[in-house]
Formats: C-alpha cells, structure tokens, sequence
C-alpha cells in the first residue's frame, strides 16, 4: 500500500541541522519517497538556510496565511522546494517575526510558538491543498502537538479522517516546557481537559509528553533506547508516561545513509577507498594520528573486532 505521509520537523539535512534529527527527518522522507509513498516535508525556513543555493518557489495558494496562537497571530508564506537529491518536495514556513533569529533554537520566551506555528501550518497546508494523510509524522518535541490536535481541533476535518499519528523520539533529554499560563496558545477550547491535567495544575505544559500521551504510536532510535527510555535511570520524567503506553511504543535502529556515507565518494576523506581496500583506509588512519599529534601503528592493520552490542545514545 502507498501511503501519504506528513512529515514535520525543526531541522532537516542539508538545510538546517544541529543533531541527528536532521539527518533521519532528510534520510527517512527520502527513503520513503523512493519507496513509492508520497511524502510532504514541513520544516521552518530559518534566516540561515541558503536561499540562492535552493530553488524554491512560493505556494501561491499558501501565502499570507493566518495562524492563530491564543492572541498572538502570526502571518506566514510556504514555499516549496525539492530536498535536494530527492524527489521529496519540502515545504518551508516563512515567518520573519518566529525564523529570522541567529540560531535554529532559542532560549526565547515564545520559543514554544515558534514550533506551535510550524505544526500548526503543516496541518492547515494539508487542508488547504486537500491532502489527506494516512499518517502525520512528529520529530520530537518541536511538533509534538499534532497527535493532541488531531483528536481535538482536526479530529471532525475529512481531511484528516484516515490520518495515524506517529511520534519519533530523538532525544528525550530535550522536551519543550512552557508555562501553563500559555495555554491559550494551544487554542484546545473545550478540549482543555486533554492536557495532562497534574502538570497542568503544577503550572507547567510539556509538549514531549502530549505527543506520547496522543500519538497513535511512538517510535525512538533504536530497540535498546526504547527499553532505556521506560526506566527512571534514562527516562528523563517521561518513563511513567511511556511505560503508560505498552506496545505502542517501538524502538526502530537508525540506519546509515550510505550515500552521505560511502568512503569511496565522502566528500570529507582526503583519501577515498572500498571493499577490499585496507592500505587506504589505514593511510587515512595514520594521517589522522599524525594530525593529532600520536604515533601512528607500525605493521599490518589488526583486523576490525567483532561488533558486540552497545547501548544506542539518542541523537
């Protein structure tokens, strides 16, 4: 079955990246495109992205769009560009008012609108070019409500009728806190009473946690971060939240994308070589022990060890 997916993310590769969310978000749409299904990337466009080096166009049915934050209004552009090596078309979100700052993120006091806005353009540009999804992709934090929206403000929109939410978590050290005297932001309504209620009279909102609580299934980077992620040691104060939703949370190994890392073309090796090309590769390590001040191995390179299991950090 071909699928149509949303997918949003704060940062993708080659555009923007701080992590490896950047480079699953690029590597997984990309993927998946090739596999048939039909992607729809969502991401900001931030002040740092290269604009002469990127061939996007403005949305013309997607311009001056008006997007409601509790009483904050943000007006925004979407422009379309295809990510490049791919056929995966990727839809920026313009605002110069939330995008245009020095860094991708900030320890700002709207910082949370700021992804609020980028999720909630996803879902309306959805709308408005009647796309309709089987499944709406989060990445991390940054656009953890959409599973929240999607059984509330979307949850009567024929658009959304098919549509399955899915929550990756990269790293769960990171999961977008904001005061609770921001809900409005959120623009719930009646559907308030889904907000996870003690923290809400605690005084505080955790994105992170809404998107396990409301997501159809959460995903991570590995089967092994997946069973960490339930334990108090690396759990982070979501390991009750998680361990809540049984099943539906999976642990999915990050893979290596083999043409951004394939030694006989990566562009970041002074010396290129493949199967059955060890003098390279151990010239390529004894220039780097030089470059760092070590003495490099004398003799025949020692076979590689055998892999063994190791604990899988987030990226």
């Amino acid at each position: 079955m071909k699928l149509s997916i949303c997918a949003i993310a704060s940062e993708v590769v080659p555009l923007a990246k701080s992590g490896g969310l950047a480079d699953v978000a690029s590597a997984l749409s990309r993927q998946l495109t090739a596999a048939g299904h039909d992607v729809r990337l969502f991401m900001p466009f931030y002040s740092q992205i290269r604009r002469d080096k990127l061939d996007a166009t403005r949305v013309e049915t997607l311009q001056d769009l008006s997007l409601l934050c509790g009483r904050h209004e943000y007006r925004v552009d979407i422009w379309r560009a295809r990510l490049p090596g791919s056929a995966t078309p990727v839809y920026l979100v313009e605002s110069a008012a939330l995008y245009a700052r020095p860094s991708l993120y900030t320890a700002d006091a709207d910082e949370h609108r700021r992804f609020l806005v980028l999720t909630r353009a996803a879902l309306e540009c959805c709308r408005r070019m009647n796309f309709r999804p089987h499944i709406v992709h989060s990445h991390d934090w940054h656009t953890a409500f959409a599973p929240l929206w999607l059984r509330s403000n979307y949850r009567d929109d024929p658009v959304f009728a098919q549509a399955r939410s899915v929550l990756t978590i990269h790293n769960i050290g990171y999961q977008g806190g904001f005061s609770a005297a921001d809900a409005a932001d959120l623009d719930l309504g009646p559907d308030a009473y889904l907000l996870h209620q003690d923290d809400f009279k605690a005084g505080r909102i955790n994105a992170l946690k809404h998107g396990i609580l409301h997501a159809d299934c959460v995903t991570t980077v590995s089967p092994t971060y997946a069973r960490e992620i339930v334990t108090p040691l690396y759990g982070m104060g979501m390991e009750q939240a998680l361990a809540a939703r049984g099943s539906a949370v999976r642990g999915i190994l990050n893979g290596v994308d083999y043409e951004e890392w394939d030694p006989r073309n990566d562009k970041h090796l002074p010396i290129h070589f493949g199967p059955g090309e060890s003098p390279r590769k151990a010239e390529l390590k004894r220039n780097f022990l030089l470059r760092q001040g070590m003495k490099p191995t004398q003799g025949r390179v020692p076979p590689a060890p055998a892999p063994c299991p190791s604990r899988t950090s987030a990226s």
